[in-house]
């Protein structure tokens, strides 16, 4: 069950690194930067447009699984679905093309943790703020902007 599922895994990350390429070299992404005072007028007018812009969910699909060792040698299992928000057409695209660095950053993250780290409110509010500053730094270093606004647990499962 463990091989299938890092099989599906693999397989989803070949395949958004694959669609993330192609949008890189195919200059979907691509987009130059403005100068002096017209950059900072439009700036101005973005911050003024992401405030009012309704929001875009984004599934990060498929779910997170990962396994929790325990003293006894038996494993327990956390399956976490996971949405971010933003308001930003562009950071969309940004989140759908580097999925794979997203993604492994989450799966590092999350095989980190002992059960005891996301018990109770408290565990999954601490969890929820570092996956959501961990993607904010991936999209900061590869766009410039951090874009994501929020992170949600839709599904949070620890058997």
């Amino acid at each position: 069950m463990a091989k299938l599922i890092i099989v599906i895994v693999v397989l989803q990350l070949v395949m958004f690194g694959g669609f993330g390429a192609f949008l890189h070299f195919s200059g979907a992404l691509g987009g130059g930067a403005d100068h002096g005072e017209a950059a900072k007028e439009s700036h101005q007018e973005e911050e003024a447009a992401h405030e009012e812009a309704p929001p875009i969910y984004i599934a990060l699909e498929p779910a997170f699984v990962v396994n929790f060792a325990q003293a006894s040698g038996a494993s327990r299992f956390m399956q976490a679905t996971i949405q971010v928000m933003t308001r930003e057409p562009e950071i969309e695209q940004a989140v759908t093309a580097h999925m794979p660095v997203i993604r492994n950053s989450i799966v590092l993250l999350l095989s980190s943790l002992s059960m005891e780290d996301v018990a109770g409110i408290e565990g999954k509010e601490k969890l929820r703020a570092q996956v959501l500053a961990k993607i904010r730094e991936i999209l900061q270093e590869r766009t410039g902007k951090p874009g994501v606004d929020e992170v949600y647990f839709t599904s949070f499962v620890i058997q």
